[in-house]
């Protein structure tokens, strides 16, 4: 099961001259500032990209504020929250709707070996990891996807740094989103919006809306945000 500790690990270091500049924005509260203009929203997804790379472990949620996301096994999932620790760990908490019953799943992966709860009793058990209706879920290639093919970056309207957070609007491709529902619309384009935080560059969360599963409705979207960078994670069997 999955258990947090406290972490003396530090987040990776960036350029000076960026923290510099992004430190600048945020001083004054959150509040923009001409700082602003020295950094492009490219370069935030670059920095954000780099400081990703450098994280092993973290925890992730997601929540739909419209639509679900359906999974095999008959599964339609309404919220699933867990942990990962590169390359072959992971853990998962779901709740999904199982033709009109509502369940609770739990799954872990430690090593290519999968465990799962039965929807109906709870009790554990390995399954071969075809079998899982998360086999597709790799959060870590995720992340990798969304920041390595947004395209057209922009700051929003209404700007962009505040908080301490930045954001960032764009378009992503249906098919970089495999790692997080499996089974995409072939071609699709769904708008994104990343919210970044302002020193680390590290991601915290991305919304996505559009059609991104074959039954999905235009007004779909779907919310991932991404914490725990600095603990410590452990994944073990349940058994």
């Amino acid at each position: 099961m999955r258990t947090l500790i406290t972490s003396r690990r530090t987040l990776p270091t960036l350029l000076g001259v960026t923290l510099a500049v992004i430190a600048a924005a945020c001083s004054s509260g959150g509040a923009e500032t001409p700082a602003t203009e020295r950094l492009s929203p490219q370069a935030v997804l670059d920095n954000a990209r780099a400081a990703m790379a450098g994280v092993p472990q973290f925890e992730f949620e997601l929540t739909h504020p419209e639509g679900t996301t359906a999974l095999d096994g008959g599964l339609d999932l309404r919220r699933a929250e867990g942990a990962v620790i590169a390359p072959r760990r992971l853990s998962v908490e779901a709740e999904a709707n199982l033709g009109r019953v509502f369940v609770r799943v739990e799954a872990i992966v430690v090593e290519g070996q999968t465990w799962m709860t039965n929807p109906l009793t709870g009790n554990w058990s390995r399954i071969a990891p075809q079998d899982s209706p998360f086999s597709f879920l790799d959060p870590v290639r995720l992340v990798t996807n969304v920041l390595a093919q947004t395209t057209d970056p922009a700051y929003p309207a209404a700007g962009w740094a505040s908080y301490g957070k930045i954001v960032l609007n764009g378009k992503v491709p249906s098919e970089a989103l495999q790692p997080l529902v499996g089974t995409v619309l072939p071609g699709a384009i769904l708008d994104v919006q990343l919210t970044v935080d302002a020193q680390s560059f590290l991601l915290t969360s991305a919304r996505l809306s559009g059609r991104l599963q074959p039954e999905d409705r235009d007004n779909f979207v779907r919310l991932i945000t991404f914490s725990g960078f600095d603990a410590d994670l452990a994944i073990e069997p349940p058994v």
